[in-house]
């Protein structure tokens, strides 16, 4: 035999059937919290893509300079079967802006400038400051060994340094 009695419902409330105040508050801040991490990694992801553009960048501007002076190579009037870069390439420190360079028509001149130029305009956001400089430096015992040096400033990524620099070293 089965009970069909039904007791008075408000006696035998004892179950909870909502949420409450508190518990929607609680779960509000819980995920405002998870939201605000979210926003910082990716924060902070954006910061280390830009630095991670800039030194691509500084790589691929070196490699462009010591492809120019590739290019411009002209014969050694001592030594005819000897090929050498022109002098004009090599700087004896940081060149940060392309008034440091003489105004000439030599090719090695208005490569140099151009170089300068990429670099403000890739490196620093198109700001033209003393981060963003480059260097040429070869060998004085074998002109077509030649080192190219960019610098420039990588603060903006998670633990980049004031003068971050690339180097790249190629035979001519």
């Amino acid at each position: 035999m089965t009970d069909t009695h039904k007791p008075n419902s408000s006696a035998t409330r004892t179950h909870q059937t909502g949420v409450s105040l508190i518990e929607v508050l609680v779960s509000v801040f819980v995920l405002a919290f998870g939201i605000l991490g979210i926003a910082a990694m990716q924060a902070g992801a954006l910061r280390n893509n830009q630095g991670a553009f800039e030194h691509s960048a500084a790589v691929f501007l070196t490699h462009s300079i010591l492809d120019a002076m590739r290019a411009s190579m002209q014969s050694d009037a001592s030594n005819p079967g000897e090929l050498i870069v022109r002098q004009g390439y090599t700087t004896s420190d940081f060149i940060c802006q392309d008034t440091q360079i003489p105004n000439t028509d030599a090719l090695a001149t208005n490569d140099l400038k151009r170089w300068l130029r990429n670099i403000r305009d890739n490196l620093n956001g198109g700001v033209a400051d003393e981060n963003a400089c480059g260097r040429i430096v070869c060998e004085t015992s074998d002109p077509n060994l030649c080192t190219a040096l960019v610098r420039w400033n990588n603060t903006r990524s998670l633990g980049g340094n004031q003068q971050e620099v690339v180097e790249t070293r190629s035979r001519l």
